[in-house]
């Protein structure tokens, strides 16, 4: 089986998704930043606040090279790992899936709200106002592509 690559909004579970596309295939559940902060030896809100987001791409697509040598696994991948052309490159080469494509922007935020893991330095500062208006506008910035993957 090809990899199977599961990406969503900020908010969507993509553990769960990828639970069932294991269920449904067999395959072994990899998860990307678990794997990066292993590799590397920081929590990724770490390496994002010292080093950048970028910095993070890079281990991203680092970490993804080297799982697409590999067969049937389900790689759980960051909210914005699609968004890299060479990421995007290597996850096209198998099975994509987006995690609660099927909900809305409001559901997702929510979600999001509480998760206090997020690495993006507009969830921890500022107003629930503040923080929601940056998140919606990530939503729409998104949206497009990963609507790509769910028709």
């Amino acid at each position: 089986m090809k990899n199977i690559y599961v990406t969503g909004y900020i908010g969507s579970d993509r553990k769960a998704c990828a639970e069932e596309a294991a269920a449904q295939t067999g395959g072994t559940i990899v998860d990307l930043d678990k794997m990066i902060e292993r590799n590397d030896g920081r929590k990724i809100m770490r390496i994002v606040m010292m080093m950048g987001e970028h910095e993070y791409r890079n281990k991203e697509y680092e970490a993804l090279e080297e799982l697409s040598e590999q067969e049937d696994l389900v790689v759980i991948c960051s909210d914005g790992t699609l968004f890299d052309d060479m990421c995007r490159e290597i996850m096209e080469a198998g099975e994509v899936r987006i995690a609660d494509a099927e909900k809305t922007a409001e559901e997702l935020w929510q979600n999001a709200k509480e998760d206090d893991s997020i690495p993006y330095a507009f969830m921890q500062m500022g107003s629930e106002d503040e923080k929601k208006a940056r998140f919606m506008k990530m939503y729409e910035a998104r949206k497009d592509l990963y609507e790509k993957y769910t028709k």
